[in-house]
């Protein structure tokens, strides 16, 4: 699963899972519950993919900070999200060490380390580097285009037989 496919919407608690898109809403399914849903357009919905904390040099993206934690934690568990402040800060301050701690929030923190623990229990994590999925991807779908490609010219060679034969000889 890749980011871009992990919504947080607004107002509802959890993480969903994009289904599909249409004009009108966003079909997503719960991650924890498995139920599906319609969410408006109007809805304030936030992809993984858009989502980034700040720092002090540039934003890192949220994945990648995940990926961090997921590294930093081998796999274990994060604070919990009703821990003290200054026990998150702390945590998360060690992990992303040019954390901006200025426009990085209480609620900011809370936040990252849920959805980090869901994700880990769910066994999401590590999310796979964009190259290295596209890579897969590429992969499997190369031995399925060499047969499609095969089957494609026997279907056009047939085609020509059939017509040379349908064809009068011409004449001289």
């Amino acid at each position: 699963m890749q980011p871009k496919d992990i919504l947080a919407i607004s107002g509802k608690p959890g993480l969903y899972k994009v289904l599909n898109t249409t004009q009108r809403a966003i079909v997503v399914e719960s991650m924890r519950e498995g139920k599906r849903s319609a969410v408006p357009s109007s809805a304030r919905v936030s992809s993984f993919e858009d989502i980034s904390i700040f720092t002090y040099d540039e934003d890192l993206p949220l994945s990648e900070v995940l990926n961090t934690l997921h590294a930093h934690l081998k796999g274990g568990e994060a604070p919990d999200s009703k821990a003290p402040h200054d026990t998150l800060r702390a945590f998360v301050t060690e992990v992303v060490p040019d954390l901006d701690q200025e426009r990085v929030y209480h609620s900011d923190l809370k936040k990252l380390c849920t959805w980090y623990n869901e994700l880990n229990s769910l066994e999401v994590l590590p999310f796979a580097a964009e190259d290295q999925t596209e890579e897969a991807a590429a992969e499997s779908e190369a031995p399925k285009a060499a047969p499609q490609a095969e089957k494609e010219a026997e279907a056009v060679e047939d085609a020509v037989e059939e017509v040379s034969e349908d064809e009068p000889a011409a004449e001289e």
